[in-house]
């Protein structure tokens, strides 16, 4: 299924998309993806929500503003309930970004509707190769400091 994105929030209504029936329906809130932000750095956006009764998906872009490729950067995601962390992470990658492109992903919580997440902790396992950074040298928190974490209406977002 293929939606198109606005530049203001929106959200979708039983029976507006093909093919979704059912209790399963997710229902989507999306917005453009933020794609400035920062200085020189990588931008992190959280641009769409799926909705489902016990579980809840949100979309990812990561925009290159960093003046060198990013071969591979890693997040872990922690959904969070007023009771605390959901018994899930989530460790998502973005692999072959050039300086100014974008790529999108998704990451899904299960356990708790959309309305149950508090926020969402972003760390960094130490995971990337950019710039001078290797899969052998960098450490938990030398990648992180190259992306820029921008506000989302949909899920208050931590960084670690």
């Amino acid at each position: 299924m293929l939606l198109s994105l606005s530049t203001n929030c929106s959200t979708t209504k039983p029976g507006d998309q093909d093919g979704d029936q059912g209790p399963d329906k997710a229902k989507i809130d999306q917005m453009d993806p933020v794609t400035s932000g920062g200085k020189g750095q990588a931008v992190l956006s959280l641009h769409k929500r799926f909705s489902y009764p016990d579980a809840c998906k949100y979309g990812l872009t990561l925009t290159n503003h960093l003046p060198y490729g990013i071969t591979n950067i890693s997040f872990r995601f922690t959904a969070y309930t007023k009771d605390g962390p959901l018994p899930q992470q989530v460790l998502r990658n973005f692999i072959e970004i050039d300086p100014g492109e974008s790529e999108y992903r998704e990451i899904e919580f299960t356990g708790t509707a959309c309305k149950g997440v508090d926020h969402i902790e972003i760390a960094d396992p130490g995971r990337c190769a950019m710039g001078d950074l290797s899969r052998y040298s960098s450490q938990p928190g030398d990648c992180i400091r190259h992306a820029y974490i921008a506000k989302s209406p949909y899920v208050k977002l931590v960084q670690k």
